[in-house]
C-alpha cells in the first residue's frame, strides 16, 4: 500500500508542477505600429462542461470538467503483486484525481486501518497539514473524509474501502479559490457501479 501511496502522491505533485508551469506569465507582444481595426467584442467563453468518466476495470463513474489521463502500475510486494491506477486531469486551478489499488487475493488487512493509512501516508507525503477527518459511511461502505492544506493548496479527500479495494479521490485548489459547488460536484458523482 505505501508504494501506491508514492505514486499517487508523486503524480498529484507533478499535476500540480505541471499546472503551474503551463499557467506561468508569458511576455506581452508590443503593440502594433499601424493602425488596426477597431477591436470586436469576443464572446463569453463558458465554463468546460463535464464529462463522466466511466472505469470498467475500476469499476466506478466520477464527473471531471474534462477527460482524464490513466496510469496502471504493477509493482510486487512482500504480500503479493498489486495493481495500482491512477486518473488525473489538470483543469485550471484545479486538479482532479481518483486512485484505487487491486491487492494480491492471499492478502489480508485490516479494513479501518487502510483507511487511516491512506489518510496518513497522503498528509505527510504531500507535506500538508491535517486540518479535518472524520469517518463515514458513503454509498454503504466505510469510508474517511479529510481536509489538509500545505503551502498553496488545499486538498479535499475521501477513502472509500469497496469489499478489498480502497479508492481514494482528491481535489486539490488554491487556497485562495472558494471551490465548494466543482468539489461537492465531483465527491457527490463518484459511484461504484459493481
Amino acid at each position: 500500500m505505501k508504494r501506491f501511496l508514492a505514486v499517487f502522491i508523486t503524480t498529484l505533485f507533478l499535476a500540480i508542477a505541471a499546472a503551474a508551469q503551463e499557467h506561468s506569465p508569458r511576455p506581452s507582444r508590443p503593440a502594433p505600429s499601424t493602425p488596426s481595426a477597431p477591436p470586436r467584442t469576443t464572446p463569453t467563453v463558458a465554463a468546460p462542461a463535464w464529462v463522466k468518466f466511466i472505469s470498467e476495470e475500476g469499476a466506478f463513474s466520477v464527473l471531471m470538467p474534462g477527460t482524464p489521463k490513466e496510469t496502471v502500475e504493477t509493482s510486487p510486494s512482500d504480500h503479493g503483486p498489486y495493481t495500482t491506477h491512477i486518473v488525473v486531469l489538470r483543469e485550471d486551478p484545479n486538479v482532479f484525481m481518483v486512485g484505487w489499488v487491486d491487492y494480491d487475493p492471499s492478502f489480508n488487512f485490516n479494513r479501518v486501518a487502510e483507511l487511516e493509512a491512506n489518510r496518513d501516508n497522503f498528509v505527510s507525503g504531500t507535506k500538508a497539514t491535517l486540518v479535518e477527518t472524520r469517518s463515514a459511511t458513503i454509498y454503504g461502505y466505510p469510508a474517511i473524509e479529510f481536509t489538509a492544506e500545505n503551502a498553496d493548496r488545499v486538498f479535499k479527500s475521501r477513502v472509500v474501502m469497496v469489499g478489498r479495494r480502497p479508492y481514494q479521490i482528491v481535489i486539490g485548489s488554491p487556497k485562495e479559490l472558494d471551490d465548494s459547488a466543482n468539489i461537492k460536484r465531483f465527491f457527490d458523482s463518484f459511484k461504484v457501479t459493481r
